[in-house]
């Protein structure tokens, strides 16, 4: 004769939910660190960032250096 034994509603939520913000904590580490380690390399897009922020305006050549003369 086995009997039942009843469980509160509120601790079978609270345990669903800690093991599902477990489960996302771990995924998201997981996620970042191949991130970190994965990564694909744009140069464009950086040059891109700088430029937008930058003051200069692109496609204006750069200025010639001073000519150099013998003393």
């Amino acid at each position: 004769m086995a009997t039942q034994v009843s469980i509160p509603p509120i601790v079978f939520v609270s345990t669903v939910l800690s093991l599902l913000s477990l489960a996302l904590l771990l995924l998201l580490c997981v996620i970042r660190k191949k991130r970190r380690t994965e990564g694909t390399y744009r140069p464009s897009a950086e040059e891109r960032k700088q430029v937008g922020s930058g003051s200069e305006r692109p496609g204006l050549p750069l200025p010639l250096p001073k000519e150099e003369r013998l003393i």
